[in-house]
């Protein structure tokens, strides 16, 4: 009764700031000498000088339109009651963003960590921090309407995008499952008529090489693309000093795309999509934590450089993988209809020392292959329709299987019973997921529209597999077949939003949302089942213009009740899923856009959270263990803060746009983001303290953009900052990000 009441009051409480801060923001603006626009309720679509992507001197200075697609159709950012960071290409190239593991560096709140080159973005606390086979993100993963589950294979790069947009909050309604911290959408390109392409070359330090194509042509009715390309790293950050080996180094990164779009009447549309990547890395090299000496890592071994390792199984990952994937759009006049038909399939193969020293202790040499199957069909309401509304089926599903994952042994750490040199685990899950979702908003006041959804969600996983065992007795051991096991999950998630238009330019929102996280097996040991995550949130939100559309202003505050949380653990070098007890957190974002001047605009972001376990129990701990830090116990990580969480982050881009003779001219672009630390477990023992990241291009240009010259540079001042540490018994290992990168690319536009 006690939580009801209390949520209650947070409702009525969030209800009177919905009211009370637009008038103090419309108050700030006429004080400060702005102007609300009455020109209507979105920004100029023309005459803006902040793109930097030409030379001319328009006298006419303000932003351009940001449409997205949060609500799964076509709107302004500034008209959607929801917290959306959204960047054009233009935008995410000066900031040094190439795919979706750069976009912490323009996304106040989002983390993105990564572990043996997969990453876990986090939002607003919320996000995963193990890898495995079936294991997927907290934060969806969509590329051109098309979702990727599996996380393995969501680093993604690209030279053909059109926007990235990521969502805050759960989109557990419109989006589904695995979208409990939020979403994350890429948008490439589409092919036009005519013929038109780019392409670059770039030299970066560490002797990398890289190459982009893009190439585009057709009519009308059919049009088609290409895009390319790739990168390869000479030399590693680092060596193995076992062996004088390079590591943390990118061999190879390739990707290839090709969209194409088919308009065979003036109602339809059909996009055929085509994807195929393939990486060959040590990004990511685990390594011994802090050089502190263990039960396997002998004193005195120091690396000579901060991304050295010191082992006898040479760390490596090769990834591959594709997909193609069919979108029909079809005017039925009262609606319009979009089907989505999508397969796609990766393997993984790797290997990592899990002692993390020169001693043949305890190795693991992987191999796992994703596939799965989506579709999804909608049906939305026309545009000019009072009552805006979607209506929508989605269909998954995925077999996810370790083919096999082996547990090396060493002489060591042989059983000296049973002699078990190696073992084997041939294990598959599968996943069948159908939901059916609605949503609808309706103006019930002026200038307030009520906005109502819901989603159901049943989902089917089951498990088979056996394990095998290599052992020095004459005697063989008989495989073991591993018990199969079923869980069945019902889940309804819903929203529920108010938004009202106190002006063209000043609009304030309160919404009550629901995401899960779906629950599954730990293929990697035992196969012992995690159950479902849910997240309930609360928000209030402002989005507001100024200046006759020359600065944005928003700003949201959120509270969150977080239940059953799936958090990690390691054990023998498997990462490990097992649920927490419950957690809140609650903050604040504040984006800004700003066209300072005709050639100057400005971007910055930021994020404040508080956020804690109220119960969990059963966390492991480490450290301060009343044995001593030698082993693992269980221990209450109650007030203790969610890992990845940073209490305060923020973002800050500047370009500016020199014009040059012949209209020719010169882009500078400085970016910076800063995050006030974090800690990587819920035992909050190992934090990563805070570090500031600064990034920065010039871009030369010719008329018409047909050439140009870009010098860029990234982590300016050698940041040096974990990308993961992993605590488990006996030892601890730890993987950094990248150190200072710089380079130049020349381009050419045909």
């Amino acid at each position: 009764m006690e939580s009801k009441k209390s949520r209650f009051k947070l409702l009525c409480g969030m209800l009177l700031a919905l009211w009370v801060a637009p008038e103090f923001a419309y108050a700030q603006a006429v004080l400060a000498g702005g102007s609300p626009s009455a020109e209507g309720a979105g920004p100029a679509q023309s005459g803006s000088s902040t793109s930097g992507s030409s030379a001319s001197d328009s006298s006419v200075v303000s932003l351009e339109e940001i449409v997205i697609t949060a609500q799964r159709r076509k709107e302004n950012l500034q008209s959607v009651p929801v917290t959306v960071t959204a960047l054009a290409a233009q935008p995410l190239a000066a900031a040094g963003v190439s795919g979706t593991a750069d976009l912490a560096n323009v996304v106040s709140g989002l983390t993105m960590p990564q572990s043996q080159g997969t990453p876990q973005p986090h939002i607003r606390g919320v996000g995963n921090t193990a890898i495995g086979t079936g294991i997927e993100n907290s934060v969806a993963l969509y590329v051109d309407g098309v979702y990727h589950g599996s996380a393995s294979f969501s680093a993604l790069s690209f030279n053909n995008i059109a926007q990235i947009e990521v969502e805050k909050g759960p989109q557990g309604t419109l989006y589904g499952r695995n979208a409990t911290g939020g979403l994350m959408q890429v948008t490439t390109q589409d092919p036009r008529p005519g013929f038109s392409g780019s392409a670059t070359l770039g030299y970066e330090n560490y002797n990398t090489t890289t190459q982009d194509l893009y190439l585009a042509g057709g009519s009308n009715i059919v049009a088609g693309d290409f895009a390319f390309q790739s990168s390869q790293q000479g030399t590693g950050w680092g060596r193995n000093l076992y062996n004088g080996q390079d590591v943390n180094k990118e061999t190879l990164d390739l990707s290839a795309r090709s969209k194409w779009i088919i308009t065979p009447g003036e109602d339809t549309n059909i996009k055929v999509i085509f994807d195929y990547g393939k990486n060959n890395s040590s990004i990511g090299s685990l390594g011994n934590y802090r050089n502190g000496a263990n039960s396997f890592y002998p004193k005195g071994l120091t690396p000579t450089s901060t991304f050295d390792v010191y082992t006898n199984q040479q760390p490596y990952r090769f990834k591959q993988g594709g997909g193609a994937s069919v979108q029909l759009t079809q005017d039925l006049g009262f609606a319009s209809l979009q089907d989505t038909v999508a397969y796609r399939q990766d393997s993984v193969n790797g290997g990592f020392d899990v002692d993390l020293g020169p001693n043949p202790n305890l190795a693991i040499i992987t191999s796992t292959a994703d596939s799965q199957f989506t579709e999804e069909l909608q049906l939305l309401s026309q545009r000019s329709s009072s009552w805006k509304w979607v209506a929508g089926v989605f269909f998954y599903h995925a077999i996810n299987a370790n083919d096999p994952g082996t547990t090396n042994f060493g002489a060591t750490s042989v059983n000296p019973t049973t002699k078990v040199t190696s073992v084997s685990n041939y294990a598959s899950e599968g996943t069948v997921s159908t939901a059916g979702y609605g949503q609808v908003t309706k103006e019930v006041l002026r200038n307030t529209d009520l906005t109502l959804g819901v989603r159901f969600t049943g989902e089917t996983r089951d498990i088979s597999g056996y394990s095998t065992r290599v052992t020095t007795l004459p005697t063989p051991i008989a495989p073991t077949t591993v018990p199969s096991a079923s869980q069945k999950t019902n889940t309804p998630t819903w929203r529920i939003a108010l938004d009202h238009k106190f002006s063209d330019t000043i609009m304030a929102y309160i919404s009550d949302s629901r995401g899960f996280k779906s629950g599954g097996y730990n293929l990697s040991n035992g196969n012992a089942a995690y159950a479902p995550e849910k997240l309930d949130a609360y928000e209030i939100g402002l989005k507001t213009e100024f200046y006759d559309h020359r600065v944005t202003l928003n700003s949201s505050a959120f509270y969150y009740d977080y239940k059953n949380i799936q958090v990690s653990r390691f054990v023998n070098g498997a990462a490990l899923i097992y649920n927490g007890a419950a957690a809140t957190a609650f903050g604040m974002d504040i984006d800004v856009t700003a066209a300072l001047s005709k050639q100057l605009i400005l971007r910055a972001g930021v994020e404040l959270i508080r956020d804690y376990f109220d119960s969990f129990p059963n966390a492991d701990f480490f450290l301060t263990c009343p044995s001593g830090p030698t082993g693992v116990c269980s221990l209450s990580a109650a007030g203790k803060a969610l890992p990845q969480t940073s209490a305060a982050s923020g973002t800050i881009n500047l370009d500016y746009l020199m014009p040059l003779p012949n209209n020719a001219g010169l882009n500078f672009d400085l970016n910076a983001a800063i995050n006030s630390g974090y800690y990587f477990a819920p035992n909050n023992e190992d934090h990563q303290s805070g570090y500031g990241l600064l990034n920065g291009s010039i871009r030369w240009f010719s008329a018409g953009n047909r050439y140009e010259a870009r010098l860029w540079a990234k982590n300016l001042t050698n940041e040096i900052y974990y990308f993961s540490v992993n605590q488990s018994p006996g030892s601890t290992a730890a993987s950094f990000a990248a150190p200072r990168t710089f380079g130049i690319t020349l381009g050419m536009k045909f």
